[in-house]
């Protein structure tokens, strides 16, 4: 008998009926072929017919009526196919993120994620497909913390990055944005003052937003926060927790470099501040990068870690590392809300560290990263901008323009022709114009969007 899955004949009867419905060539109330009539037409078995005929009066598009035949239903109408619609004005964190999932437009160099493709090549796949989960527990609830054998192999990956932790100081989560939302259920009541690098992570924005948190930008230099406004900032509002991300920075593309990360640490602990540092790149990076974890030793630093960027989306898994009484507590928290995370992906996930999978992954992944940064690089050089160079390689770099229009109007005109921005706004806290953008190396060498940029913010 026939699967029934997509691709098979009960699939391709089924979609048929549909695409007729669609053109208008059956029209509701209108009787569709006889069972014998269309497996004659089809070259199918009479039974392929049926399930594919049950299927549709099961969706409500054909009714049966005993004697006489299957007909139209009388509510089944043409799908209505999603429509391209350009932004109107500049787009909030909210906005940007409903794109990134819909993906209307076709062009995508303000996307903050890889093509799926790279994420989910095809050695991956093949890898996927073979790993085989026999353990009834991977289709359980998992454990509070997160399936344990991956949190033993994390303190591994976090011992060669310089930090020292033990298994009970990791909980697991579903990506870097939940383990941020976990962090501000816990330490943010409304009308706290918090820190966050300018221009910064915008989803951090609107979930403190939400939290009802008074978020306050600290100037993003290339090489890190700028100390001296942090310390001017703290103590003028009192904040205690800072959020940052110090290497591949999201939007600019630079990282801390170790002298900041010293002062950066000796400030926070002058002014008794607690650091959020998201490290969502680290598994596509070198390990002797500094980050503010190897140097704190997650006393006042907690470690966010991820693997949605460099694994396909759809796994939604990452970390939180930090001081035992603080794992504690979040545990807790992510125990009350949301119960556990999955067993299954970080099995799956285990499996592919443990056989050596993810790690030939990584490797294909940062020569492609590195490739598409040169070419975009090229690219935008070669229409007269100057781009800073990020010191490792990431995802992102932080384009400056001459700019002949307001952002509310490249935002509209580009997604006019096919293209997705994201321009500073929407990465600032103050919410001011500027002439910048973020592009995604993936997609910055785009020949239609290097055309559109050179005609819009070249003089």
């Amino acid at each position: 008998m026939d699967s029934g899955l997509p691709g098979s004949k009960i699939d391709l009867v089924a979609q048929g009926i549909l695409q007729q419905i669609a053109t208008g060539v059956l029209r509701p109330g209108d009787r569709v072929r006889s069972i014998r009539d269309e497996a004659q037409l089809l070259g199918v078995a009479k039974n392929t017919v049926v399930d594919a005929y049950i299927r549709l009066v099961a969706q409500g598009v054909l009714q049966s009526r005993p004697g006489s035949g299957y007909y139209v239903s009388r509510g089944a109408a043409a799908p209505v196919r999603s429509k391209i619609s350009p932004f109107a004005g500049i787009p909030n964190g909210a906005a940007l993120l409903t794109e990134q999932l819909e993906r209307r437009l076709l062009i995508r160099p303000g996307d903050g994620r890889l093509p799926a493709d790279w994420l989910g090549d095809a050695q991956l796949r093949r890898a996927l497909s073979a790993i085989k989960l026999t353990s009834p527990e991977a289709y359980n609830y998992n454990t509070a913390r997160g399936f344990p054998l991956l949190r033993e192999r994390l303190c591994g990956t976090l011992g060669e990055r310089g930090i020292d932790c033990t298994p009970d100081q990791i909980l697991m989560t579903h990506g870097a944005n939940h383990a941020m939302d976990l962090i501000i259920r816990s330490y943010v009541r409304p009308g706290d003052a918090v820190l966050v690098d300018e221009p910064g992570y915008y989803p951090l924005f609107s979930k403190l937003h939400i939290a009802g948190a008074r978020i306050i930008g600290v100037r993003r230099q290339h090489d890190g926060p700028d100390v001296d406004d942090f310390v001017a900032k703290a103590r003028s509002s009192g904040a205690l927790l800072f959020f940052t991300q110090s290497l591949a920075h999201n939007p600019t593309g630079g990282s801390i470099t170790l002298a900041r990360a010293f002062a950066l640490l000796k400030a926070a602990a002058s002014e008794d501040m607690l650091i959020i540092e998201d490290d969502p790149f680290a598994d596509i990076l070198p390990y002797a990068t500094p980050r503010l974890a190897s140097l704190d030793q997650l006393e006042r630093v907690i470690y966010i870690g991820s693997f949605s960027k460099t694994l396909a989306g759809s796994f939604r898994s990452g970390y939180i590392a930090a001081s035992r009484s603080r794992t504690d507590e979040l545990t807790e928290l992510a125990v009350v809300t949301m119960v556990s995370t999955s067993a299954h992906n970080e099995r799956l996930i285990h499996a592919l560290m443990e056989q050596g999978h993810y790690l030939r992954h990584l490797r294909r992944l940062t020569l492609r990263l590195a490739e598409a940064v040169a070419k975009t690089i090229e690219g935008l050089e070669g229409l007269g901008f100057q781009i800073a160079r990020p010191a490792n390689t990431g995802f992102y770099l932080w384009l400056h323009a001459r700019d002949r229009a307001a952002e509310v109007d490249l935002v509209a005109d580009a997604a006019k022709n096919g293209i997705f921005i994201a321009p500073a706004r929407a990465f600032s806290v103050s919410g001011e114009d500027a002439t910048t953008m973020r592009i995604n190396v993936a997609y910055g060498s785009d020949p239609t969007f290097l055309r559109w940029l050179g005609d819009r913010l070249t003089a």
